[in-house]
């Protein structure tokens, strides 16, 4: 397992999706994360959900929370504070339905932290980012 640790951005497949971002405008960066979300959800439930979808499905909702929540330390540590439009509360629908499928037992990401011992610290992350994301979903304040 190459990932370095637990935290959204700390895996290849989230740095390459980071990569992507940096050369897109505006519109474009929205329809890759809308893309890298869309993905997960595309994986039926009970079939198997690659880590190459799964992880960056968590860095896409957490560069969409960082967003909407104001945490420009996030974007700009990872050298996206001018890529990253404003996000729509709309969009967290579907933010709310990625995290929860890559919570599935099916999901490889969440397979590998478990055989790593680190399950548990793995999901603990993605469930907080999926709380926060079900609370903007429902109109709650940013």
């Amino acid at each position: 397992m190459s990932a370095s640790g637990v935290g959204p951005f700390e895996n290849d497949s989230a740095m390459d999706l980071c990569d992507e971002l940096r050369g897109l405008d505006g519109s474009e960066v929205v329809e890759a994360l809308r893309e890298a979300l869309s993905s997960v959800i595309e994986v039926a439930s009970g079939d198997y959900l690659d880590r190459d979808l799964g992880e960056p499905a968590v860095a896409a909702s957490a560069i969409a929370l960082a967003r909407i929540k104001g945490r420009e330390n996030v974007l700009e540590g990872l050298g996206l504070t001018d890529s990253i439009p404003e996000i729509q509360v709309a969009f967290f629908a579907l933010v709310v339905s990625a995290l929860s499928r890559t919570l599935e037992k099916d999901s490889e990401a969440y397979g590998l932290w478990i055989d790593a011992g680190r399950g548990g610290e793995w999901k603990a992350e993605v469930e907080h980012l999926l709380n926060e994301a079900i609370e903007i979903a429902r109109g709650a304040p940013s």
